[in-house]
């Protein structure tokens, strides 16, 4: 009986795509190992290091490694100003993962997913520099600088396709493995500035700067408070858009609400994937086992 092909799509998160190390080391310790690997974002990231042959004690220790200060440099401004920061720190610090490893020259198939800035579809990056490719599906746009890769204008994989179901498939798995760590809308505990009845009480000439009993749920969030629960929204609805449309054999979803993650502590959410992958162990034996 021949053995199916096994698919391993990892979506992007920030921080929460640690749970990529956790999921890849259980699976790997029980003899699941992947055959075709696609990413976004942090997919990319750890799929990629992953898919070099790169130990992933190794890249669990660069990424424990991270500091508030070794953060804060890689988002130095820049000129010109088509992002925060050019992304040059990110990318010597996925040459240092990578070296000059080209995607077509991997221990197995990889693709990682980027977004193409001018025709807003997906682009999937199936070779090449693998440092290249990496960088183009982590530009979050605002954030870093696009990413100009052959003739295309590239950011972050998340904007379009934040869990490359349809791609993995497109690789010729049989059987496909998604590793969802997005984050749920609801999940994200949103607050601000008081919001007040009037604009007198907003302006402060009112007795009381209470807000008005009927008002009392209600706040002036942030900005910034808006635009990440904005990318939040559209990044799920997406994500639950491609479960339906191309749906996967097993799905892993990790419970971070105990622990969430952050850049410079990044433990938790690799055990919050370890976790998510043991309790997906049954589902995925017998998947393989029914497709074989």
């Amino acid at each position: 009986m021949a053995k199916p092909t096994i698919g391993l799509a990892l979506s992007s998160g920030g921080a929460r795509g640690a749970a990529h190390i956790g999921v890849l080391r259980v699976l790997e310790e029980n003899g699941i190992v992947p055959d075709v690997i696609a990413g976004t974002s942090m997919g990319a990231y750890v799929g990629g290091a992953y898919a070099s042959g790169t130990c992933l004690d190794d890249v669990e220790a660069a990424w424990r490694s991270t500091s508030f200060l070794r953060t804060a440099k890689t988002l130095l401004p820049t000129i010109p100003w088509s992002g925060w920061t050019s992304g040059g720190e990110i990318a010597r610090t996925l040459r240092r993962t990578f070296g000059d490893r080209r995607i077509q020259d991997l221990d197995r198939p990889f693709a990682a997913v980027a977004t193409d800035l001018e025709s807003g579809t997906p682009y999937v990056i199936a070779s090449g520099s693998l440092v290249d490719a990496v960088r183009a599906s982590l530009s979050v746009p605002g954030l870093f600088t696009p990413v100009w890769l052959d003739d295309h204008l590239l950011v972050d994989g998340g904007v379009s396709n934040p869990l490359p179901l349809d791609v993995v498939r497109e690789m010729g798995a049989d059987l496909v493995i998604a590793v969802d760590v997005l984050v749920d809308p609801a999940e994200v505990r949103m607050s601000g500035l008081p919001y007040f009845g009037t604009k007198e009480r907003q302006l402060g000439v009112a007795k009381s700067l209470r807000p008005d009993s009927r008002c009392a749920r209600r706040y002036h969030p942030s900005v910034f408070s808006v635009l990440f629960q904005m990318s939040t929204v559209f990044q799920r609805r997406l994500c639950d858009l491609a479960l339906t449309s191309f749906p996967p054999d097993v799905r892993v979803r990790p419970d971070f609400s105990a622990d969430p993650p952050t850049y410079s502590r990044v433990g938790c959410g690799i055990e919050a994937g370890a976790e998510a992958a043991r309790r997906a162990l049954p589902a995925i034996r017998q998947a393989i086992a029914a497709a074989g």
